[in-house]
């Protein structure tokens, strides 16, 4: 009385349902992990941008000031002390699609820092939120203080 060998039917969808299982934990951790990456590396490129428009205005390049202007998914540094859309020398950065920037909170309002020459200090002190638009909950905050130190929090 030999048994043929093999997998039965049950043993099959087992697998099948344990390797779905699998494959979904990892998928979820990726995304995850892709989503907090992206916010963390549009949190530091919005620092790094205003303490680029800071330093060139410290170091007089053009013998202008500069400063960094929001939108909603961009950020755009620019010469001189109000932003032109219309400025060739503008340079407009897209953070990353999964990130977006809100309750940009300026001293006096309005959507830009600029930075004064010879003390690299602001009137537009303030704050900004870099979120996820998933998961809005998940927020960096970013503070530039009337110095014109920028601070992630």
């Amino acid at each position: 009385m030999d048994k043929e060998k093999g997998f039965t039917l049950l043993e099959i969808l087992f697998t099948i349902v344990i390797l779905s299982i699998i494959v979904t934990i990892v998928t979820f951790s990726f995304s995850r992990l892709n989503s907090s990456k992206a916010l963390d590396g549009s949190a530091n490129l919005v620092v790094s941008t205003l303490n680029e428009a800071r330093t060139l205005t410290l170091s007089s390049v053009g013998n202008s000031q500069y400063g960094v202007h929001f939108a909603d998914s961009e950020i755009t540094l620019f010469k001189g002390s109000t932003y032109s859309s219309s400025d060739p020398s503008n340079v407009a950065t897209e953070l990353n699609s999964l990130v977006g920037l809100r309750n940009i909170i300026l001293f006096g309002g309005g959507m830009d820092i600029v930075f004064k020459r010879l003390t690299g200090r602001t009137d537009k002190s303030g704050t900004l939120q870099v979120f996820l638009k998933d998961s809005p909950e998940n927020f960096l905050t970013i503070t530039v203080s009337s110095s014109g130190v920028v601070e992630l929090n």
